[in-house]
C-alpha cells in the first residue's frame, strides 16, 4: 500500500443537524454554495460544497435552533476577511441587512481579526479562520504577561469577543481596565474606550456609551490620533 493511498482510507464527514434541509440548503446556497445533493425521502439529507469542500446536513427530529449552537464545525479558508465581506454583501442583497443578533446571524469581524462565526438557520455554528499562524498569534496575545493594563485588557477582552462571542465579559473585561485608568496614557485609554463603545453600541447600552463618550472628550486627543483610533476598531 503507497503513502499516498494510506492517508486517504479513511474520510471523516460530520452530519450538522437541520430542522428542514431544504430551508438549510437554500439558505447555504444564497452565500455562494452549490448544492450537489438533496434528498427528502424516505430521510432528509443534503450536501453543498465550495471551494473543494463540503457541509453536509441531516434532519433531526425536535431540533431547537435557539439552542443547537453547540454544534457546527470550523472552515480553514485562505483570507477570511474577505470571505466575510462576500457573506455580508449577499446578506444585504437578499435580506436588506447584516443580522448580528438572531437566527440566522453573522457576527461581527473587526478590522485585523481572523475569523468569524456563521450561525445559519438550523442554529449550526460554522466558524471561518484564516489560514496560517495570525489566528494562534492573535489568541495567544492575551496570555503576555508583559503588556500593560490598557493592551493587556484590549487583548482579553479581543478574545472573548471575536473567539468566545462574548460581548459581555468582554465588556466587563474593558470596564475593570477604565476604572484604574489613572495615570495610563492617553492614546491607550483611547483605545479601550472605542472598543468599549463598539461593545456597547453592539449590545445597546446606551449607558455605557455615553460614559465612554465623555471620558474620550476629556483625554484631549488630536483629531487625527482619534481616527486612527477609531479605524482601527471600526464595525466590521
Amino acid at each position: 500500500m503507497t503513502e499516498n493511498s494510506t492517508i486517504n482510507e479513511w474520510l471523516t464527514i460530520p452530519i450538522l443537524p437541520c430542522s428542514s434541509v431544504v430551508q438549510t440548503l437554500e439558505f447555504w446556497e444564497m452565500l455562494g454554495y452549490t448544492i450537489t445533493y438533496k434528498q427528502t425521502r424516505p430521510y432528509q439529507y443534503g450536501v453543498v460544497e465550495r471551494g473543494g469542500y463540503a457541509l453536509h446536513f441531516g434532519y433531526l427530529k425536535g431540533l431547537d435552533k435557539q439552542t443547537n449552537s453547540n454544534m457546527g464545525c470550523l472552515v480553514i479558508v485562505g483570507d477570511a476577511a474577505a470571505v466575510y465581506n462576500e457573506f455580508a454583501g449577499r446578506f444585504r442583497q437578499t435580506t436588506g441587512k447584516v443580522p448580528h443578533s438572531g437566527i440566522p446571524r453573522i457576527s461581527r469581524m473587526k478590522p485585523g481579526a481572523t475569523r468569524f462565526t456563521l450561525t445559519d438557520v438550523a442554529g449550526n455554528a460554522v466558524i471561518f479562520v484564516s489560514r496560517g499562524e495570525r489566528d494562534q498569534e492573535v489568541w495567544e496575545e492575551a496570555d503576555n504577561r508583559d503588556q500593560g493594563r490598557m493592551k493587556s485588557a484590549l487583548t482579553v477582552a479581543r478574545r472573548f469577543r471575536d473567539y468566545k462571542n462574548d460581548d459581555v465579559m468582554a465588556a466587563q473585561t474593558l470596564d475593570v481596565a477604565l476604572k484604574r485608568r489613572e495615570g495610563e496614557h492617553p492614546l491607550e485609554v483611547a483605545e479601550v474606550l472605542v472598543m468599549r463603545m463598539e461593545l456597547a453600541t453592539a449590545m445597546n447600552d446606551e449607558k455605557a456609551l455615553a460614559e465612554c463618550k465623555a471620558i474620550l472628550g476629556q483625554l484631549d486627543l488630536r483629531d487625527e490620533e482619534l481616527l486612527l483610533i477609531n479605524k482601527r476598531h471600526s464595525a466590521g
